[in-house]
């Protein structure tokens, strides 16, 4: 019983997680513009000097890499928190192979995004974002369709773990219905 609760909270906190990081890297990245057009006082001083357009230049090439940063250290600790709540969740369906199968689903895109993707959307990326590799057309699709991919994989990851979740309650509720008519029998 006690171990749905544990594979349900670890579940949560994984796909909150993952939300919470996606949503990070997009406001990341609109910070540099929503700066740039109400600096304070000290740092509009400093802004005139190089002009607004470097300073963009230097704190979107700042966001990406940050995001950079969180989502290559993201996605290793993933990776062990997908082994640990694979176990759980087998563990808590009565050694029932669905929910760890689904769990396996969301470490292979995990892996696939930290050892595949990530480390080329950085190296794309840094191509990308200063010039002369922005102006190149061909740099800045590759850098798009790598995101893109990166996306649907996200995505795809998320989607598994909301059926994981499902697939939990659903197991829990009808082990809790099975007990309640085992009870009944009893009386």
């Amino acid at each position: 019983m006690h171990s749905t609760r544990v594979a349900t909270f670890l579940l949560g906190a994984w796909v909150a997680c993952c939300v919470f990081m996606d949503v990070l890297a997009i406001q990341n990245l609109r910070l540099p513009a929503r700066f740039l057009a109400a600096p304070i006082a000290p740092a509009a001083a400093i802004v005139q000097v190089p002009g607004a357009d470097q300073v963009a230049l230097l704190l979107r090439h700042f966001a990406a890499e940050q995001n950079r940063y969180f989502y290559s250290n993201w996605e290793l600790l993933q990776i062990p928190v997908a082994l640990v709540l694979a176990m759980v969740i087998f563990i808590a369906t009565d050694r029932r192979i669905f929910g760890p199968f689904l769990v396996g689903l969301m470490l292979v895109l995990v892996l696939f995004q930290a050892f595949a993707i990530t480390p080329e959307l950085g190296f794309r990326g840094r191509d990308v974002d200063f010039p002369p590799g922005s102006n190149s057309v061909g740099a800045q699709a590759r850098l798009w369709v790598l995101t893109q991919v990166f996306i649907g994989a996200e995505v795809a990851k998320l989607l598994f773990g909301c059926i994981a979740a499902s697939y939990l309650f659903a197991y829990k509720s009808r082990r809790r219905s099975r007990s309640n008519a085992s009870t009944a029998v009893e009386l």
